[in-house]
């Protein structure tokens, strides 16, 4: 028995009527609406059915028609796209196999040089919907938003509900309601969005993929003097109020993200680069995807790929030598292995953690 009891009624009726699909599961957890997945009789496949509010007084249904002219390798494509009534519109889209990022930053090590490869895949379909002729913003990238491939770990930008085009001889629209956590500074003092805020939900998502600290649950995010003050608010729309003025207030102080809570191999050019794609001061921030691409590439080409596993940390260079570090009574221990080779005992550092860092940049 699918377990949609918390779909809207118009919704559930809509895609009970279908006869063209195979409905199989429901999920509950997309920030615009119900996501649907089944299998295409004809065709066989497995599809999506993913739903969001439309407001006829305000979208003429644009968006998705254009959506379902591009074609890019890390863009969800879109079979079809419809309104069902003035309430509701849906897109129908592939099911990726991996599901969302979300649920993969949470159920995997993810290592740097994956974080930098699925986060160059995002630029590159966001890219895509940057240019002309579509010259849209996204407007709601965060990981629930990103799909992936399970097995090639290929990301793809889905999730449509907020896209807007930006209008000819304009560099920016209105800013979404969507997910307050990754809104931009420019989005809470002036509520616009401009390409370069798609940039800095990009920075984030990146700060996410190597594991600094960017909790789920908005209240994790207030200090002890925050959550008392919390307590004392009675109604829950006064305490949600109370929540997203902390978070704002730390967005627009630019101490949301916190590069300390970042692992401790993750160096400062990498942080720079976060730097440069979050920046409040959009002369700082990088003017397009172009150029968070190329500072990812050119960090790319000599760094080495990061990872921790059960409190060891694990490297490995381009030329595939392999190094792991870990803790021993006497301090830190430094193990190198060549290509092929077994492991040895590097003693070419005090047995300080830091400095074996240091030694291997």
């Amino acid at each position: 028995m699918m377990k949609d009891d918390q779909a809207d009624e118009p919704i559930k009726q809509f895609v009970w009527a279908q006869t063209d699909i195979e409905i199989d599961k429901y999920s509950d957890t997309g920030a615009n609406g119900e996501l649907y997945f089944c299998k295409r009789k004809v065709l066989g496949d497995r599809a999506a059915l993913k739903f969001y509010y439309y407001n006829s007084s305000v979208s003429s249904h644009q968006e998705p028609l254009l959506l379902k002219e591009i074609k890019h390798e890390n863009i969800l494509e879109i079979f079809d796209a419809k309104i069902i009534d003035n309430q509701y519109a849906y897109f129908l889209t592939p099911e990726i196999s991996g599901g969302d990022l979300h649920k993969f930053i949470e159920n995997n090590i993810i290592s740097t040089k994956t974080a930098i490869c699925i986060t160059q895949g995002i630029l590159k379909g966001l890219s895509a919907l940057h240019n002309e002729p579509y010259n849209f913003v996204h407007r709601d990238l965060k990981p629930n938003n990103i799909l992936i491939d399970k097995n090639s770990l290929k990301p793809y930008i889905a999730d449509f509900g907020s896209i807007k085009k930006i209008p000819d001889a304009k560099d920016s629209v209105v800013a979404s309601k969507n997910t307050f956590i990754y809104k931009p500074y420019e989005a809470i003092i002036d509520s616009i969005y401009t390409k370069q805020s798609d940039i800095y939900q990009v920075g984030v998502i990146l700060f996410q993929l190597l594991n600094g600290f960017f909790p789920n649950a908005p209240v994790n995010w207030l200090n002890d003097r925050q959550r008392k003050k919390l307590n004392k608010i009675t109604g829950s729309f006064e305490q949600w109020e109370y929540i997203e003025e902390c978070i704002s207030r730390k967005i627009v102080s630019s101490t949301l993200l916190d590069n300390n809570s970042l692992p401790i191999y993750i160096d400062t050019s990498l942080k720079r680069i976060i730097n440069a794609a979050t920046n409040n001061d959009l002369s700082k921030r990088y003017r397009s995807c172009a150029e968070f691409l190329k500072a990812l590439f050119d960090y790319s080409k000599k760094a080495k790929d990061w990872k921790a596993v059960d409190e060891i940390i694990f490297a490995t260079d381009k030329t595939q030598n392999e190094y792991k570090i870990y803790q021993s009574k006497k301090g830190y221990i430094l193990e190198t292995k060549k290509k092929n080779g077994n492991w040895r005992k590097d003693n070419n550092h005090s047995g300080g953690l830091n400095d074996i860092i240091n030694y291997l940049f």
